[in-house]
């Protein structure tokens, strides 16, 4: 318990330092999505994933969005939102990870007493967890839904081998290492069948309510983000495909269950309903060399430092020795997962991640999770290994001497990824960062706490949505017109932005404005990111009306052109 609250403190003291409170903004495109959806499901009672999205649209016309996290982390009032967010990110990405992961080790390694241990402090300090894909990129449903996933996975696996075991046993193979607590001893009509026969025990069926009640988890997971579930979908694939080929002979109807599983997989892939995802582009695009690096040498793109490597180095040996065993699906699928990670790093053709908006950042969580189980396998390959050479273990100074040298240097690799930490953090919590955009100032959100009293609430802020504007929403409920970064801009939005330069002097341009309900101008110099869209609300000058506010880089203006002229 000592060990994991250490690696705990490894993992999460260099975030809460450099954000400085629990009502710290984190620094992201995604993060502004999160805290705008969680003051619109807080203002309007509305969590459904069928209208979430109207977040992103100046009229609030609805679309949908997965809003499990969402609804979740809305059940806490009476704080603001910025510590909602914090605080249930941090609890939903780590608990469920590390506690599902330890979960998950105990269903495959039921004799291996030291396995959920020491599974769970590699989840904890492993670079590529859903804690440090919050801060990295704030895919908040992706990285909280990965975080789940391993519950959920331990919770199918354990059912299937529970259904499956017996009929292995008779169909003279060896017993799945991962035999789970579920599994039910033969029952006599099965083991008294006169002749033997398969047929003797229900399986289908067995396997059919198996499969549903994965169904029900996967739903769970899908409405956190539908990527979630199907990255769930493949990996129940892998899983039920390598262990049924053996019975392929007794039990081919088994083969329909990784049927089944792809089949959402295909149809979201190769139809209209996917498009949503099919229809991305960009990401992290690095050449085929540094991708193959980064899976080899645990350096995902997730936070990479030297820690991920000491990482792989135990695992490494755990993929090789694995493939051989009853446990072989457990490297088949890390390999499925990393063949989805180099083809998300390289951009290819092939679109094997395109589910996952072909982002490598996303796919390195789950290649973590089969990562970190890998090690047990991998510390039992070694410790062969070093007994063969040393006398670990027993009563001999020179075996205590060799473990305790392991443990320091164990510790001293997991101290070692604190500098990195920190500073991977401050990239995205500290006020400012060489070469980071950032959304808010100190300077403006001072501005806008003492000038918010005053402003009209039946009035909007028409402001670049990558400006500190944008948050006003969120931190002090401002009526902000585009508060969310990737607005998909309406004729009307297209054609206020436009009149700002002109409102002054022209009263149609004016009546632009104040027929879409804009009564102020925010004017920003250093906005998180360029995008055209918006330059032409730079262009406005002081004529338009009262300067409210003015800071080094910023402006608010209130709107006094006449409309009626």
């Amino acid at each position: 318990a000592g060990a994991l609250v250490a690696g705990l403190a490894v993992a999460v003291v260099p975030i809460a330092r450099q954000a400085g409170g629990a009502g710290a903004v984190l620094e992201r495109y995604d993060t502004l999505y999160h805290l705008t959806a969680l003051t619109h499901i807080r203002e309007t009672g509305d969590g459904s994933s069928l209208t979430l999205n109207a977040v992103t649209s100046s009229t609030r016309a609805p679309s949908s969005y997965p809003a499990a996290f969402h609804d979740l982390a809305a059940l806490v009032s009476g704080v603001d939102i910025p510590i909602v967010l914090n605080g249930s990110v941090l609890a939903l990405a780590v608990a469920p990870w590390v506690v599902g992961l330890a979960l998950l080790a105990r269903t495959l390694f039921p004799q291996v007493q030291w396995a959920p241990p020491a599974v769970a402090l590699v989840a904890a300090v492993i670079p590529a967890s859903p804690l440090n894909l919050w801060i990295h990129l704030s895919p908040v449903p992706n990285l909280t839904g990965f975080a789940a996933l391993t519950g959920a996975l331990a919770g199918a696996v354990a059912l299937w081998h529970a259904l499956t075991g017996p009929v292995r046993a008779r169909a003279g193979l060896d017993e799945n290492a991962s035999v789970s607590v579920l599994q039910p001893a033969p029952s006599p009509a099965v083991r008294d069948a006169p002749d033997g026969s398969a047929d003797a025990a229900p399986v289908w069926p067995a396997a059919g309510a198996a499969l549903g009640v994965v169904g029900l988890s996967g739903i769970g997971l899908t409405l956190m983000q539908p990527n979630v579930g199907v990255m769930a979908l493949i990996l129940i694939a892998v899983l039920t495909i390598v262990t049924g080929l053996p019975l392929r002979h007794t039990r081919r109807r088994l083969l329909a269950v990784p049927v089944l599983a792809l089949l959402p997989v295909a149809v979201l892939t190769c139809t209209p309903l996917g498009d949503r995802v099919t229809g991305f582009s960009g990401g992290l695009q690095v050449p085929w060399w540094s991708a193959l690096g980064e899976v080899g040498l645990g350096l995902l793109t997730v936070w990479p430092m030297a820690l991920g490597t000491v990482i792989a180095v135990l695992w490494w040996p755990g993929l090789v020795s694995t493939l051989r065993g009853p446990l072989r699906w457990l490297p088949v699928a890390w390999i499925v997962v990393a063949v989805m990670y180099l083809d998300a790093a390289v951009d290819s053709p092939l679109n094997l991640s395109v589910l996952f908006f072909r982002g490598q950042d996303r796919i390195a969580i789950p290649l973590a999770m089969l990562s970190a189980l890998l090690v047990v396998p991998g510390l039992q390959a070694w410790a062969r290994l070093l007994r063969r050479s040393l006398p670990l273990g027993g009563p001999t100074v020179r075996g205590r001497a060799v473990v305790a040298v392991l443990v320091v240097l164990a510790t001293l690799a997991a101290l070692g990824s604190v500098p990195p930490r920190l500073d991977n953090a401050e990239k995205n919590l500290a006020a400012e960062y060489p070469g980071r955009g950032r959304f808010l100032q100190a300077d403006e959100l001072e501005a806008f706490a003492r000038i918010a009293p005053e402003l009209d609430p039946d009035r909007s802020i028409l402001a670049s949505p990558y400006s500190g504007a944008a948050h006003m929403y969120s931190l002090y409920g401002l009526n902000v017109h585009l508060p969310v970064a990737g607005t998909a801009l309406t004729d009307q939005d297209r054609a206020a932005i436009a009149a700002v330069p002109y409102a002054d002097r022209w009263t149609w341009r004016c009546r632009t404005l104040t027929e879409a309900g804009i009564g102020y101008i925010y004017q920003e110099r250093q906005p998180y990111q360029y995008d055209p869209a918006f330059s032409a609300i730079e262009q406005g000058g002081e004529p338009l009306g009262t300067v409210l506010f003015e800071t080094d880089h910023s402006r608010l203006i209130r709107i006094e052109c006449d409309p009626t002229l």
